[in-house]
């Protein structure tokens, strides 16, 4: 973007964004509400929802996905407590059976988790100007390019991961740099991982404190969601939030060289 910085404000990105839910309301609501499923059990939180979440988030995921450390400390608890062979064989098989469902877990995060992602950001970026139906939310299944979304999905994980290694700021940093991955995925789904990396980063330059406190502004209505048992949340905060991440990806798309006509095709805009 070479020092340009795109303005917006967050009560124009608010009102817009709740004009936009309100249009398609029940649509908007059952979309957050698989959105917040799979960021919840995947530990990705855009939307690190539920019924009892205060917080939704969007820095924290990376840590959660991978943590393996409830599943340290179970299988550590039932070897502790064999005391003869039947209760090892036990203990055994009972921590086979929690890696493995771990495992599970895992693989379907990326595999439909992230793909279902792409999916609502894509629901969300065109419900900005027309009606879509919940159906979009499948969108990254059928749009023949399934491989590269899990592919380049993974990689946003798996390098977030990496840089909250480095400590927590770090991955924090790095987790709004690639904010925008998976709305470019949900418009350009054969975007190769290169790419979609580069133009996030572009569109995040100069915004990621800016982003920061917009996910701060959304604190206490999570803290709300949270009182009212998920209620709140499930039928306005998640789909306010959803469409208000969509509103700041249009206006930094906008912005953007070719101010937002950009055409990608067999690599190139």
């Amino acid at each position: 973007m070479n020092g340009q910085k795109i303005s917006w404000t967050r009560s124009d990105l608010k009102w817009r964004a709740k004009e936009a839910f309100r249009k398609n309301y029940w649509a908007a609501v059952l979309v957050s509400f698989i959105l917040a499923i799979v960021v919840a059990s995947g530990g990705k939180g855009a939307a690190q929802s539920g019924a009892g979440n205060a917080v939704h988030s969007e820095y924290n995921y990376s840590v959660s996905t991978f943590d393996t450390d409830g599943v340290s400390s179970y299988v550590g608890h039932m070897f502790s407590g064999a005391r003869s062979p039947w209760m090892l064989i036990f203990a055994i098989v009972g921590a086979g059976a929690v890696v493995t469902v771990a495992l599970i877990g895992i693989i379907l995060h990326f595999l439909v988790g992230n793909v279902l992602e792409v999916g609502a950001r894509s629901f969300y970026i065109d419900n900005l100007f027309s009606v879509p139906g919940p159906g979009k939310l499948l969108s990254a299944f059928r749009s023949g390019n399934y491989g590269n979304v899990v592919k380049v999905m993974f990689c946003r994980d798996l390098f977030t991961f990496l840089w909250s290694l480095l400590f927590v700021i770090p991955g924090i940093v790095k987790s709004y740099e690639y904010k925008m991955v998976p709305y470019l995925l949900a418009e350009y789904p054969g975007m190769d991982r290169n790419e979609a990396f580069a133009r996030s980063r572009e569109m995040m330059y100069g915004q990621k404190w800016n982003t920061f406190v917009l996910d701060l502004s959304f604190i206490p209505w999570n803290i709300l969601s949270s009182i009212t048992f998920g209620l709140v949340g499930l039928f306005y905060v998640f789909p306010y939030q959803d469409a208000t991440y969509a509103e700041l990806y249009d206006t930094l798309a906008a912005g953007m060289p070719g101010n937002g006509q950009q055409v990608y095709e067999n690599g190139t805009y």
